[in-house]
This record gives structure tokens, C-alpha cells and sequence, in this order.
């Protein structure tokens, strides 16, 4: 894995939990997600004419992953409705590596070492200290349930997502074709539901837009990543995010005291490091 490559993951790591944040910042959460796939929509509706589709054997991966981006995108949209960022973030991005690789214990036969087996405990522990914060707001256990079920959507399509860009031989061809027919579906759904009642207005419009293409960026260079280092290690390296998302809470959010949450999610991320090279 070259320096180059670590760099640009570990940037897209940062992207990643500033998307987020904008995310989070808009109170209307409904408003917030229709924005952000506006957003990614419009900048994939005009990048696809130039790019092309991907290849044919990368049609079904394409349809499973849009179909897991779409149940990721309503649980994370349900878990900012309920729990702290600098909580339900590092809470959902900290399972999902968690989960693939007990599902590798389990289904494929595979073997942790020492390494993954610390990692394991980091990540269950971290998450366990974050979930049980004090000073989280009231009803926040629904919250860390809702980020708990974003990090199983997180898991699958990290899978289906790295096996498909694979088939298709082209990051920016798999990224451009998913997230166009991804945002688009969901916006037809936002318009079926509320016609123009979810417009929040140009400033809030503007900051969730950019936000989806922050979004947008971020997730093609992960797949750019995924052609040239191992899956484990690409997914390792970019939740780094999970500590720019407790600063973020913290200094952004005033969520609660620095040590209370930033030392949690660092030991998430000590434990998923563990587990991509374990």
C-alpha cells in the first residue's frame, strides 16, 4: 500500500466526518438527506455522460448497493434524530468492521489473530463507553440502536461496494452510475412525500448540497482506494474519521467533555487499525 493511497484515505476519512457534520448541523433531518442526494444527483448527472456506464458484471453489485445506500441513508437519518453526533457517528462507523469480521469467523471460515482479536475487544469497548455516556441527552439509547443498525448497512455495502467496483474495472464509472440512480430514487421519494414542502431555504440549501458533494468525493476516492490496496486495510484507514467526528462534537456541538468522548473513539479506532492488519 503506497503513501499516496494512505493519504488520500486518510483525507477522505476527514471529508467523510465533515459531510457528516453538515449533515447533522440542519435541524430537519428530512430536509438534510434530501439536500445531500440533490447535491450528489446533479454533480453525477452531469459527470455520467462523460465517464460511461460500468461494466455489465458490475449491474447486480450496483443493484444491491443502491438498495443498502438507501437503508444506510434512513438509519443514519434516524440515529442524528436521536443521539449526539460525536456519539451515533463513531458508534455506527465503529461496527460495521466489527461486524465483517465476525461474519468472517462465522461464514468463511476465517481466522483472527492476536492483533484482530485486541482490535475486537478496542472497538466492542470504545463503543460500549460511548453508548453508555453520561451526558447524552434524553432517549439516547434509541439513538445508539438506530447508529448500531447504520453500521450492519455500513458493513454490507463495503462489501458489496468493494466487490463491485472490482467487476467494474473503474471507481469513477461504479461511483458515478450508483450515486446518480441511488440520489435520484431517493429524491423521487422525498418529492412523492412531500412535493416542494421539504425546500428549507438557500442557505440551508446550500450547506446541504455541499455537503453531498463532499459526500460524493469522499466515497469515490474510497473506491479509487479499493482498486489498489486490500479491503480490510482501505476501510481500516478511513475510519480515522471516527476521532475527527468526536473533535467535531465536542468543539462544534459543545456534546460534552473532551476526554469523555475522544478517548472512546480513539480506542474505536485503535481497534479497527488492529483489525485491518490483524
Amino acid at each position: 500500500m503506497s503513501t499516496a493511497v494512505v493519504l488520500v484515505v486518510l483525507g477522505a476519512g476527514l471529508v467523510h466526518a465533515v459531510w457528516n457534520a453538515m449533515a447533522k448541523s440542519l435541524h430537519d433531518q428530512f430536509a438534510s438527506f434530501a439536500l445531500l442526494n440533490l447535491g450528489v444527483a446533479t454533480v453525477c448527472w452531469i459527470v455520467w455522460p462523460f465517464v460511461g456506464l460500468p461494466r455489465s458484471g458490475a449491474l447486480v453489485y450496483l443493484i444491491a448497493s443502491i438498495a443498502c445506500h438507501v437503508g444506510y441513508e434512513l438509519f443514519l437519518m434516524g440515529a442524528y434524530r436521536r443521539a449526539d453526533f460525536s456519539q451515533s457517528y463513531p458508534i455506527a462507523r465503529g461496527i460495521a468492521p466489527l461486524l465483517v469480521s465476525v461474519a468472517g469467523l462465522v461464514f468463511a471460515n476465517e481466522h483472527l489473530s492476536v492483533r484482530g482479536l485486541l482490535g475486537i475487544a478496542g472497538i466492542v469497548a470504545g463503543i460500549t463507553a460511548l453508548a453508555a455516556r453520561r451526558g447524552a441527552r434524553a432517549g439516547h439509547l434509541r439513538g445508539v440502536f438506530w447508529a448500531m443498525a447504520t453500521g450492519v448497512a455500513i458493513a454490507v455495502y463495503t462489501v458489496v461496494d468493494g466487490l463491485g467496483v472490482r467487476a467494474s474495472h473503474s471507481a469513477l464509472r461504479y461511483g458515478a452510475t450508483l450515486f446518480a440512480l441511488q440520489s435520484s430514487a431517493w429524491l423521487v421519494g422525498v418529492v412523492a412525500r412531500q412535493h416542494r414542502g421539504w425546500w428549507p431555504g438557500a442557505r440551508k440549501a446550500v450547506i446541504g448540497m455541499s455537503g453531498g458533494v463532499l459526500s460524493m468525493v469522499g466515497y469515490v476516492t474510497i473506491l479509487w482506494a479499493q482498486l489498489r490496496a486490500p479491503l480490510g486495510v482501505v476501510s481500516a484507514l478511513r475510519e480515522t474519521g471516527v476521532l475527527w467526528a468526536a473533535l467535531i462534537g465536542v468543539v462544534i456541538f459543545r456534546e460534552g467533555k473532551l476526554r469523555r468522548i475522544v478517548l472512546p473513539a480513539a480506542l474505536v479506532v485503535v481497534g479497527i487499525a488492529l483489525l485491518g492488519v490483524g
